[in-house]
């Protein structure tokens, strides 16, 4: 078992100074995080040390780099809130499906918005956050393949990578900080409109590629 954000395996350890560094450590990047999801977009090495109760000069021992703490704290808040192991019952019919996946990622990407917002701030300055947002897009399209597994592989070659970007669009944080961010829809009703475009957009995407497939042949 490897310490989110601590460099080697330490859990096992028995040596009461690794121990200590270690929960400082771990507080150090808990209150980054609380800090990122209080609505501070970039938190400062002195608020974070004070939060935590520790001198600044230690915050700079276990974490030289502040860059090197932000990541930390992004790691921490995906390992939280994105379980890519999560099964999927593919024998539900394709309509509730997409109103699970839609109700799923709602409550999940309305929770994780300030992280969202925290990864866009210090993305330039923190080249490992902007390696975690790739990451964590390549793994939210993996989810999207696997909650319509049953009717993208049912599709043609050719046909199923175009849909599956069309799929993963549809159901992308950008799309729901869209209407939380730009059009400023309370969360219900960013909910409900979202379930009705997916569903449209679900819909359209495997009849129409379908109703083609089958003209074809």
């Amino acid at each position: 078992m490897k310490i989110v954000g601590f460099p080697v395996d330490v859990s096992r350890s028995q040596d009461s100074r690794i121990l200590r560094g270690q929960r400082i450590r771990q507080s150090l990047i808990q209150t980054t995080l609380d800090l990122i999801q209080a609505g501070d977009v970039e938190p400062s090495p002195g608020v974070i040390a004070s939060i935590a109760g520790v001198p600044g000069p230690v915050l700079f021992q276990h974490f030289p780099q502040l860059p090197d703490l932000y990541e930390a704290a992004f790691e921490l808040s995906v390992s939280r809130a994105f379980d890519p192991d999560r099964p999927v019952n593919r024998t539900v019919p394709l309509a509730k499906r997409t109103a699970l996946l839609v109700s799923d990622r709602a409550q999940t990407f309305e929770q994780w918005l300030p992280v969202w917002h925290f990864a866009e701030r210090v993305r330039g300055a923190a080249p490992a956050v902007s390696h975690g947002i790739a990451h964590l897009r390549r793994m939210l399209r993996e989810r999207v393949a696997i909650w319509f597994a049953v009717e993208l592989d049912a599709l043609e070659p050719t046909a199923r990578e175009p849909v599956l970007d069309s799929l993963d669009v549809a159901f992308g944080f950008e799309r729901w900080m869209n209407m939380r961010d730009r059009l400023r829809l309370s969360p219900m009703n960013a909910s409900r409109t979202w379930r009705f475009e997916a569903e449209s957009i679900v819909r359209r995407a495997f009849t129409t590629v379908s109703g083609h497939s089958g003209a074809a042949a």
